[in-house]
């Protein structure tokens, strides 16, 4: 905790000795992109805030770059520019993982007041299906327990059994994530959280409530792209196969078929799944069509920046407003090419 404010004191004076501005010159020419997630319906940027925001913290962020005059593009026009060797003003691109709910709900009246425009990477196997993301709410389960152990009984033989809680959820969370995703389809994933849930000691019904967690529908895909908002692609399963082109093709193809069928437009930008990509990637998805990619690798982006190994800040709510500026001006990422 004190490593943390002295950080953010250091930064303060920074600020104040003129870094920041000094570091936003010096960085003009290369394009920022930030990273969203989902936004905090009830508690869940206690227990999650890396994936979690509230929509005041997004509001500051927001006003922040209105602020500094950062100007804000679409991702279209920032990937043109980026490749024509364009970006003049330290522009900024706008972009939300998965396609959760609460970002129509929460962060798109916050973009609109601002005359922001954004991009929103969705997945589409849950379409049609109505489920919440099982595995987000897994952890979410886990992170709420007062236990320290907890046993399963009937949810299925290769789960079932007995977990450590505390000190350290993710030993379990990811055995069951694995289990779960082998043998379980998402309505049997779904069926199985109520049993979950009260073997954890919560309320499935009281976690659930507000769409908290919960994916853009169909419709809510399609009256965002209407209204403006990019839709690219991030797998239809959230996860892009590694073994060959043909089956990474495959998932693009599928998740590119249900986007352009809702949006009728073509979808050219694309999202690594939790940022995990090889080295044959990018030549596969620019064969499959893909002109952009983003990752989850911090950083700036210029002219001799692959578009398919684009950098991005992830931003969440438990990092400050004075760490935020620190990054969108560039101080952050100057200084630890001072520091390599």
């Amino acid at each position: 905790m004190y490593a943390k404010h002295a950080k953010r004191a250091l930064l303060y004076i920074a600020r104040a000795l003129g870094a920041f501005r000094l570091s936003r010159r010096l960085t003009r020419h290369e394009l920022r992109i930030l990273c969203y997630h989902g936004f905090s319906v009830g508690n869940e940027f206690l227990r999650l805030p890396g994936m979690f925001m509230r929509a005041e913290t997004f509001a500051r962020r927001m006003a922040i770059l209105e602020r500094l005059g950062f100007p804000v593009i679409s991702l279209d026009e920032a990937v043109d520019r980026l490749k024509a060797g364009l970006i003049r003003n330290c522009e900024v691109v706008i972009t939300f993982d998965d396609g959760w709910a609460s970002n129509l709900s929460i962060a798109y009246p916050i973009l609109r007041a601002h005359g922001f425009p954004a991009a929103i990477y969705v997945t589409t196997e849950h379409l049609g299906h109505g489920t919440e993301v099982f595995n987000v709410v897994l952890h979410y389960l886990f992170l709420s327990s007062p236990l320290r152990t907890v046993t399963f009984e009937g949810i299925h033989p290769r789960i079932d059994g007995h977990y450590d809680v505390q000190p350290d959820v993710l030993p379990a969370v990811h055995t069951i994530i694995r289990a779960a995703g082998q043998y379980l389809s998402l309505g049997e994933r779904q069926a199985r959280l109520g049993r979950i849930a009260a073997a954890l000691g919560s309320d499935i019904d009281t976690v659930l409530q507000g769409d908290r967690f919960r994916l853009l529908t169909a419709e809510q895909i399609g009256q965002l792209s209407r209204e403006g908002v990019i839709i690219g692609l991030h797998t239809h399963t959230h996860n892009l196969p590694t073994e060959s082109a043909e089956a990474m093709r495959a998932e693009i193809t599928r998740n590119r078929h249900a986007v352009e069928a809702i949006t009728g437009k073509r979808a050219r930008h694309f999202c690594y799944p939790s940022g995990v990509h090889s080295e044959q990637h990018p030549e596969w998805l620019s064969a499959a069509g893909i002109e952009s990619a983003t990752t989850c690798e911090p950083g700036l982006n210029d002219s001799t920046t692959d578009c398919l190994l684009l950098s991005r800040y992830l931003d969440q709510e438990d990092f400050s407003d004075i760490e935020f500026e620190a990054s969108v001006t560039g101080f952050r990422y100057l200084l630890r090419r001072l520091l390599k």
